[in-house]
């Protein structure tokens, strides 16, 4: 059981601290608050968005100066315990167990929010990292074989193939060194398998060093077939690109199908379509985000109804729906959902293997020694430094 600070913020209405700043999550999180205010027109909620790169940060702060939102986001699993080790989180065990959530939520979902027992969050959506997106037209034109690409190394070929074409293979925005992370971990999961993967971000990568060295060469290797400039280039950038068809692939999570949907004249299944980036079949690679309640403001009526809401079926069939994600919910309909993120739910049912993002796979501060270590490589080009720098990380 986590210890709470005696110490509490007298709270008048509901903040909400989120990281949902633009887009179609900001455009989710406007609809989901005004559902709830036609509900609980007597309830004052507050958002506060801050950038992705700060948000920790400013919530942490926050909470020193004993200033903490009634309710935050956050993504669960390990990026969740520090938290819950400060004595930061409520426990709304009973909340779940009220709402007869136990037996619908995902055991996935509850897993990544119960901590010695306590459940400390609500989870709102299942994101899947290991997306592979392309052009349908480019697809065809340029004879590429998609069923025919089994693995990283399979695909490096393919890059090869593209690169004397007047578009590039596969759109890799490099300037954040979270995207160049993810990229290294899809390539380790489809080369080697989800179990080196988890292993190696689970504190032992010794036991897989020449797959984890493997995994970067191979990515350093995909960089030889980028567009130039790629290491100044990021995700925004990337798919405005891969939107005005200059590169046949793009690797993203799927959030960006909600971006995709609302494209004029862009079909999926005639224009855009998705496949598991190569080797990852039967892996649902999990993307998360949360809605924790502080321990150190007052636990509310009104905080609990907020909580209750975004956790009901409506809620999670509109959130998902608009955000381009999958409910954790079981009870969900997802009838008007669009087909691609119905073939996603097909696929989640169906997988074997359900390994973490880094931001739910290991602890914060392990995070902050992965991104050191690729921003190495991205400063350097030294894959053996980057690689026991990433050994390192890992090994804390």
């Amino acid at each position: 059981m986590s210890t709470t600070q005696t110490s509490r913020r007298a709270t008048d209405g509901v903040e909400l601290v989120h990281f949902w700043e633009e887009g179609d999550g900001r455009a989710m999180l406007d609809a989901v608050l005004e559902e709830f205010g036609s509900r609980h027109p007597g309830v004052t909620v507050t958002d506060q968005p801050y950038q992705m790169g700060e948000h920790g940060m400013m919530i942490k702060s926050r909470m020193l100066r004993q200033d903490s939102p009634e309710l935050f986001v956050e993504w669960p699993g390990q990026n969740l315990e520090p938290y819950y080790d400060a004595g930061a989180v409520h426990p709304i065990t009973d909340l779940w167990e009220d709402n007869g959530w136990p037996d619908v939520f995902v055991d996935g979902a509850i897993d990544r929010v119960r901590m010695d027992g306590d459940l400390v969050g609500v989870p709102v959506d299942i994101h899947r990292m290991n997306n592979l997106w392309y052009h349908v037209d480019l697809v065809e034109q340029y004879g590429v074989d998609l069923a025919g690409i089994d693995d990283p190394r399979e695909f490096l070929e393919v890059l090869e193939q593209c690169h004397d074409l007047p578009v590039v293979g596969m759109e890799q925005p490099m300037k954040n060194p979270d995207d160049v992370l993810q990229v290294w971990s899809a390539i380790t999961i489809g080369q080697f398998g989800s179990d080196v993967f988890e292993t190696i971000t689970r504190g032992h990568p010794g036991r897989h060093e020449s797959e984890l060295r493997q995994a970067l060469e191979l990515m350093d290797d995909y960089t030889e077939y980028a567009r130039e400039g790629v290491y100044f280039d990021d995700m925004v950038g990337a798919n405005d690109r891969f939107l005005d068809e200059q590169s046949v692939f793009f690797y993203q999570g799927d959030w960006m199908a909600g971006v995709y949907g609302e494209e004029d004249d862009f079909e999926y299944g005639r224009d855009w379509g998705r496949v598991n980036f190569p080797g990852t079949d039967g892996v649902y690679q999990l993307g998360m985000d949360t809605i924790v309640p502080s321990a150190w403001t007052e636990f509310t009526d009104d905080t609990r109804s907020l909580l209750e809401f975004v956790g009901s079926t409506e809620a999670l069939e509109l959130l998902n729906r608009m955000k381009g994600s999958i409910p954790p919910r079981r009870d969900v309909s997802l009838d008007g959902y669009p087909q691609v993120l119905q073939e996603q739910h097909r696929d989640f049912r169906a997988a074997d293997h359900f390994p973490g993002g880094h931001a739910l796979q290991v602890k914060p501060e392990v995070f902050v020694e992965a991104r050191s270590a690729i921003s190495t490589y991205l400063s350097t080009g030294d894959v053996d430094r980057t690689a026991a720098e990433l050994a390192d990380a890992y090994r804390q």
